[in-house]
């Protein structure tokens, strides 16, 4: 590897100030957030105890617990307790407690029997909001122990009093007002978010509109017949172990609550299992006078209960697993209980549902959030006054957003072919006029069709169009029809039209190189086709493909099709490493006059609650000098791991390739992370700077380079946040949308008290309300922490994205979710996710296999590695 022949070189310059970055224009812009000051902080000191109950894991019979505890078994101990759903629990006043610091309490909780309670006080200093006050006011300088410990218990005053009333994710908490029937055994709630957030000189209340997928209560009968997508007989259940629907109920139904119905009771039971024909269950009952007969369920409940079953052969629920001691109920004598949330992967036709459920345009939600009385779902705003929680800690919240001192950045200029600039408008532009700045040369391209439904005439019409579309954009070619076999014959089908291809071009005998791209026509429902072409395209054989739906197709006619068939041509030549345009602004402009790389990182996870399966670490990093060509490297490693594990390596390797194409060393690196939680900003952030600064180290040492190490930025970038933002003047947003314009940014009022960060709102809304991008400065070598440079850098940045004319709402592509792509059939990745979803005591026992999943993950094929298969 050869970067050059660099000397010694004058770094001073480097490290730029406000004073010498030059800037883009910017006008003030006040908004309205969807955050409430607080302007009363407790005066009280809290102290903590223990909650110990050896026999209950589940969160929710522990609130249920504590609830017992608060009003039935000792109300006058702990009416106005604070309980974090796990163990802790605070108090404002010394609980009177039977041993003086601890006492144990056996009661009596419907559903679920006798339970044994001990709550003891934890040694220690009281839980007190004096260092909160001081680390406001910048008196102190770090978030202490004691300071996030007065935050948190903020948290659970704001939110004690609903989640005792609602079903909640502790964050969140759901109510069935407005709710909407999803079929399949599942039903969505609508609800609001709380998070209590510190800022410069004050807390601030974060609400937001939220919604969950619940189970739907009912019969269990009937709620199965639903899963399956069934009408009809309950006879219908009678299902043999591991048959298909055996499958689909036993995940549906893992660990959900049931309420037994008996003649004198009625006890709530979490399902373990399903047993078949569950009324001819066989076991052994002990008789008074100690023998043990033989009997059935049936047999069991028409003695015991008088309870006659109408469906014996039907599958039943098992509540505990282990010989000779299973626990087997009849599904007829079982519902469904309510507000259970469930919190695997929605289906995909679910997850488009449950999108359309939370869309609201601006005005709407925050309408929704402020509330007024006599809504049928009562905001929390509107509850704080009246919450007794609140009220006994001396707290007050403003019932009105608060308002934040924005500023709307002028949008970068788009450069295309021959220097010819495109107007960006609220995060848009048109190129219909435009040629690229780069275009490709294709020299040979295949197509396959897989369509069903599409006739000649129109498949003719359309690959005309993308012809001409091309033809217009500067990228010349010829396509090659062929029509495809379907499932199991991709890797056939694709070789055989790159053949024809080939010869169509004119391509002299023996030559071996493949097609520049591979055009797929897909049918509209096709995930299998689409992962077995990425795969060949992507890994087997090395070829850039681009797939198109036949619905889509059948659709566009006249102007729509030519824009359809626009934006394929800009995709397929950014994926043939062409250069679509060149996005400019000062600051941006400034950035790139010295060698440099940007860098996009992330880490994607299996589905919820699933164990088994690995998480996949992506890096993608821009290796030209506009920064529009990106590279990719992935690995997998453990599940759920968020730090990159091989983070060093994968910059090393994308340094290395850096160099091979440009013949020198950058000297700048300006890294976006994307995923980390505001808990793992000094942890894994830290971490994952330092396995950067030793790639680098390890590059320069092995070149032997006298250059001077690059600067390095590192921000983390996130989207999993509630905060939105609200034109305070209707004129001031997006006359469609209503949301706040494209190239929004704020810090001032909601910026975080010990770290530089701002929300920028990068892209334009179409529907619901726009979430801004949150970005935390966590080390700055290159702008000395000068926040306005970067801001801008940002917002131009999320312009180069290049398969599209509309800006992103983050920088850099991801590619964690190409992953699926690259595991080896036999592993069964891509299987549902519900199917590896494990119980916590399960996943304990189980030891996952990484290097297993390691050897079947196949890496990117050489000829790919620069062009941006991932766009």
């Amino acid at each position: 590897m050869s970067f050059g022949n660099h000397t010694m070189i004058d770094t001073s310059f480097q490290i730029a100030s406000a004073s010498n970055v030059p800037l883009g224009q910017r006008r003030p812009m006040p908004v309205y957030a969807n955050a409430f000051d607080v302007m009363q902080i407790p005066v009280k000191a809290y102290e903590q105890y223990d909650v110990m109950t050896p026999d209950v894991e589940n969160v929710r019979w522990r609130h249920r617990i504590v609830e017992r505890l608060q009003n039935h078994e000792a109300p006058r101990v702990f009416r106005l307790c604070l309980f974090d759903g796990k163990s802790i629990l605070y108090s404002a006043a010394p609980l009177d407690l039977p041993d003086g610091t601890s006492g144990n309490y056996t009661l009596v909780v419907p559903g679920k029997g006798r339970v044994t309670v001990k709550v003891a006080r934890v040694a220690g200093e009281t839980v007190t909001f004096d260092d909160l006050k001081r680390f406001l006011t910048g008196q102190i300088s770090d978030q202490t122990p004691k300071v996030s410990v007065a935050l948190n218990l903020l948290q659970f005053i704001v939110r004690q009093a609903p989640n005792l009333k609602y079903p909640n994710n502790g964050r969140a908490y759901f109510t069935s007002g407005g709710s909407k029937d999803l079929r399949g055994g599942l039903q969505l709630f609508r609800g609001f978010f709380q998070s209590v957030r510190p800022a410069i000189g004050r807390v601030l209340v974060n609400i937001d509109i939220s919604a969950a997928a619940m189970y739907k209560p009912g019969p269990f009968v009937d709620i199965a017949l639903e899963v399956l997508n069934i009408r009809g007989n309950a006879r219908a259940l009678s299902y043999k172990k591991h048959s298909k629907e055996w499958n689909v109920l036993s995940q549906f139904f893992r660990n959900v609550l049931v309420d037994i119905k008996l003649p004198k009771k009625t006890v709530t039971k979490k399902i373990v299992g399903l047993v078949e024909a569950a009324g001819r269950f066989p076991f052994t009952q002990e008789q008074e006078d100690g023998l043990a007969l033989p009997t059935t369920v049936a047999e069991y409940y028409h003695k015991t209960h008088n309870i006659r079953l109408s469906f014996p052969d039907i599958i039943g629920i098992e509540l505990s697993r282990g010989s000779g001691k299973n626990t087997v109920i009849p599904a007829e004598l079982c519902t469904v209980a309510a507000g259970q949330r469930y919190t695997r992967k929605l289906p995909q036709n679910m997850t488009s549902m449950m999108v359309d459920f939370s869309k609201f345009r601006p005005e709407k939600r925050l309408e929704m959030i402020v509330g007024q009385k006599g809504d049928r779902v009562q905001p929390p705003t509107l509850e704080y006054a009246t919450s007794p929680y609140i009220r006994d800690a001396g707290m007050e919240i403003s019932e009105k957003p608060i308002t934040v001192q924005g500023q709307l950045l002028k949008p970068p200029t788009i450069f295309y072919g021959n220097r010819q600039s495109a107007d960006v408008n609220n995060g848009a532009w048109n190129i219909t006029r435009q040629h690229l700045h780069s275009p490709e040369i294709i020299r040979a391209w295949a197509v396959v069709d897989y369509s069903l439904r599409l006739d000649q005439n129109v498949i003719k019409a359309f690959m005309d169009t993308l012809e001409q579309c091309c033809t217009a954009r500067g990228v010349r070619a010829k396509p090659s029809y062929k029509r495809g076999s379907g499932v199991g014959s991709v890797d056939r089908d694709i070789k055989e039209a790159c053949s024809l291809a080939l010869v169509s071009a004119g391509a002299p005998p023996g030559y071996n190189k493949p097609p520049e791209i591979v055009l797929v026509i897909l049918p509209q429902s096709a995930a299998e086709i689409r992962q077995d072409v990425k795969r060949a395209g992507d890994v087997t054989l090395g070829v850039s493909t681009q797939c198109v739906r036949e619905d889509n197709i059948a659709k566009f006619s006249g102007r729509q099709l030519d824009q359809y068939c626009n934006n394929i041509a800009i995709k397929i030549n950014a994926r043939l490493t062409g250069v679509n345009s060149i996005p400019s602004s000062p600051a941006y402009d400034w950035f790139i006059k010295e060698d440099f790389m940007f860098f996009g990182a992330d880490v994607g996870h299996p589905g919820p609650g699933v164990q088994n399966k690995p998480s996949v670490a992506s890096v993608v990093f821009s290796y030209d000098r506009y920064g529009v060509k990106y590279s990719a490297i992935s690995r997998v490693q453990q599940p759920r791991q968020e730090r990159i594990g091989e983070l060093g390596p994968m910059v090393y390797d994308a340094i290395t390739r850096y160099g091979k194409v440009n013949g020198k060393a950058p000297r700048r690196l300006m890294f976006f992370r994307d995923g980390l939680s505001e808990g793992e900003y000094v942890g894994v952030g830290e971490l994952e700077f330092q396995d950067i600064k030793e790639a680098v180290r390890r590059v320069w040492a092995e070149v032997k380079l006298r250059d001077p190490p690059p600067l390095i930025t590192y921000l983390i970038v996130g989207k999993r946040h509630h905060v939105r933002f609200f034109p305070t003047n209707p004129q001031d947003g997006d006359r469609k949308s209503g949301n706040v314009q494209a190239g929004f940014v704020a810090s001032e009022g909601i910026a975080n008290p010990i770290a530089k960060d701002f929300y920028l709102l990068s892209h334009g809304g179409i529907l619901g309300t726009s979430r801004p991008a949150h970005y935390i400065v966590l080390k700055d070598e290159i702008f000395n922490f000068d926040i306005k440079p970067i801001q801008e850098v940002a917002y131009t940045l999320c312009h180069a994205y290049v398969s599209a004319t509309r800006s992103v709402s983050i920088p850099a592509p991801k590619v964690c979710a190409r992953a699926e792509y690259h595991f080896d059939a036999t592993l069964r990745y891509m299987d549902s996710d519900g199917a590896t979803v494990a119980s916590s005591s399960t996943c304990e026992k189980q030891s996952f296999n990484l290097s297993q999943w390691r050897s079947g993950y196949a890496q990117t094929h050489s000829s790919m590695l620069a062009r941006m298969f991932f766009a």
